[in-house]
This record gives structure tokens, C-alpha cells and sequence, in this order.
């Protein structure tokens, strides 16, 4: 009984590490990206993307991301200063260990994008 009772308590205490573990493991940085091919099925999971993380449907031209790694969504406007506001909108398109992903520039939230196939490219 006793063996049972320690074999349980060590499995019980044990198995959250391992899988922290494991978890952490499989959980790579993500790198930036760009699009290595732009078929429709890939361009509308995009859009569909962009509209998770911005909350409003954004149409991205059809060389977004074939190029480079982000891009400035057009947000220029006038305060009520007078100030011009500069560009605040930036998607990233990021290549992880599960494929290509979206993500919104300074939040934690990305989108996965199955459809799509990117490679990365070099920091700057």
C-alpha cells in the first residue's frame, strides 16, 4: 500500500514538470517571415487574420508580405490638436514551429495561418 501510495505521489508531483518541460521544448522563437507563395485559399485566410486582430475588415494588397516581413497599415490621421497621428498598425508575418503565423505588432496574440507558406529572412 505504501508503495502504491509513493508510486502515485511522485507520478502526481512529477508530471507537471514533464510537461512544462515538454512544452517549452516545442515552443520555438518565432522568426520573421515573408510569403513564399500567395494563392487565394492563403490570401483570404490573411484577410480573415487581419480581421481577428484588428476587430474591422482590411483588404491586403495581393504582394503583402512577398516582400517584407510587416506591414504599416495606413492610420495617418488628424488629432484634435492639429497633430498629424503617425502609422500605429503594424502586422508581422512570423514563421514558428506550427507554420506561419500573424501578429499584431506590440500584443501577444498571433493567428495561425495553415494555408499560407513562408519562409524567414534575416533580422535587421
Amino acid at each position: 500500500m505504501n508503495v502504491l501510495v509513493a508510486g502515485s505521489l511522485i507520478y502526481l508531483l512529477g508530471s507537471p514538470l514533464i510537461a512544462s518541460c515538454q512544452s517549452a521544448a516545442t515552443r520555438m522563437p518565432s522568426t520573421p517571415a515573408v510569403l513564399t507563395e500567395s494563392a487565394a485559399p492563403c490570401r483570404a485566410q490573411l484577410n480573415g487574420a487581419v480581421r481577428e486582430l484588428l476587430g474591422k475588415v482590411v483588404t491586403l494588397a495581393d504582394d503583402s508580405f512577398t516582400q517584407n516581413d510587416s506591414v504599416v497599415l495606413s492610420t495617418v490621421g488628424q488629432s484634435a490638436s492639429g497633430r498629424m497621428m503617425p502609422p500605429t498598425e503594424i502586422l508581422r508575418l512570423q514563421l514558428a514551429s506550427q507554420g506561419c503565423q500573424l501578429q499584431l505588432d506590440g500584443r501577444d496574440r498571433v493567428v495561425a495561418l495553415p494555408h499560407c507558406t513562408c519562409r524567414a529572412v534575416a533580422v535587421k
